[in-house]
């Protein structure tokens, strides 16, 4: 169970901290550049949100790690029940 609370944890901070960037507004942009360096291109970043295909990454991602996270917290209570077995 402590493998549990540990990836509840995690993933608690996780949301959190996504929400958070997310909720901060974006600065209006202004003429005036900062900056004296180019900023880099990621071409590939856009080519997939024009395409709409970012999604399909985001979700495979996503699935990724929730069958991991579903995979770990099973093995942690077939451990756990072992455990206890052991100890009876």
């Amino acid at each position: 169970m402590k493998l549990f609370r540990i990836l509840a944890v995690w993933c608690f901070i996780l949301f959190a901290t996504t929400g958070l960037q997310q909720a901060q507004a974006q600065p209006e942009q202004t003429e005036v550049e900062f900056s004296s360096a180019p900023q880099p291109e990621i071409e590939m970043a856009d080519t997939l949100r024009q395409d709409g295909k970012i999604y399909v990454v985001v979700v495979v991602l996503l699935t990724v790690l929730v069958g991991l996270i579903a995979y770990l917290v099973t093995l942690d209570r077939k451990v756990a029940r072992l455990e206890k077995q052991m100890r009876d």
